[in-house]
């Protein structure tokens, strides 16, 4: 169970497995978030933010067409994206170098290794609704 209340949270899930957003839905449901949006891509993703506002995103590593590194740089870009600020965790395998370094470029705030489970991802969540984390002020984050 959460420690904090994250009821009040809009949360963006990215993901092009449906079964995937399906899994972290209901880990995200576990830790008392409410309010989730799902978006199987990139584009998706961007439209459903300036619907839907959400306070933070988790976006997988690998979405298909393009990987979620090229995501975050359009969620990055002020010209498209309604939150360039928006705080992102990657969802991506573990003890990858070339992940974290591309994370870094891209202004990904954490990474979360998979397989993805409750304890870490509200560690992730309550890190960055604590601190009110900002890409300038936090550094990249990673849990194993």
């Amino acid at each position: 169970m959460s420690a904090f209340d994250l009821s009040g949270l809009n949360i963006l899930v990215l993901d092009d497995s449906r079964s995937i957003r399906q899994v972290l839905t209901t880990l995200l449901r576990g830790l008392g978030v409410t309010r989730i949006y799902e978006s199987r891509d990139a584009d998706e993703a961007l439209v459903t933010a300036r619907l839907c506002r959400p306070d933070l995103a988790l976006v997988d590593y690998d979405l298909g067409v393009i990987s979620g590194l090229e995501a975050v740089r359009r969620f990055r870009d002020a010209r498209c994206s309604p939150r360039p600020d928006l705080p992102i965790i990657l969802l991506a395998p573990p003890n990858l170098p070339h992940v974290s370094r591309g994370c870094e470029a891209a202004g990904i705030d954490a990474i979360l290794p998979k397989p993805v489970n409750a304890a870490t991802l509200a560690a992730h969540i309550h890190r960055i609704v604590q601190t009110g984390v900002s890409r300038a002020a936090a550094p990249l984050s990673r849990t194993a």
